[in-house]
């Protein structure tokens, strides 16, 4: 089931659309953010054959944060205090990208995050994130 982006923003971050941004939900059986990407060549190094680190970095980055947003219904804002992203596979343009997010433990201006990226089904990459959180 999708989300319209425009329920969590005012309006949809010009740099989903770079990212590649094709549609987000809600995975309430994982409990998860789902946010789905098609990475364009432009965002690639090596000839046109892997995109590069810190693009797939923001793709986890924001399905971390837009989930926090969502629970919050826009009441709170995250920011990313650190972020810490293993590669494990390069990701490839082109090819759809399923990035997720989770909520490990949340208090009061803290919050503590977890995220995966998959790629035709394999894990390309991991994260965790610290958030601190700014009530609108």
């Amino acid at each position: 089931m999708s989300i319209n982006l425009l329920k969590i923003f005012d309006e949809v971050p010009e740099f989903l659309a770079i990212l590649g941004y094709q549609d987000c939900y809600h995975d309430k059986e994982k409990d998860e953010w789902v946010v789905e990407y098609l990475p364009s060549v432009n965002l690639t190094h090596s000839n046109g054959t892997v995109v590069q680190g810190g693009f797939v970095s923001g793709m986890v980055d924001s399905a971390m944060s837009q989930f926090l947003i969502y629970l919050s219904e826009g009441k709170e804002l995250p920011l990313t205090l650190d972020l810490d992203v293993k590669f494990l596979k390069p990701c490839v343009p082109d090819v759809l990208v399923k990035s997720t997010g989770r909520i490990v433990r949340k208090g009061k201006s803290v919050v503590f995050t977890s995220g995966e990226i998959y790629q035709n089904n394999k894990l390309i990459a991991i994260a965790t994130a610290t958030n601190k959180i700014i009530v609108l």
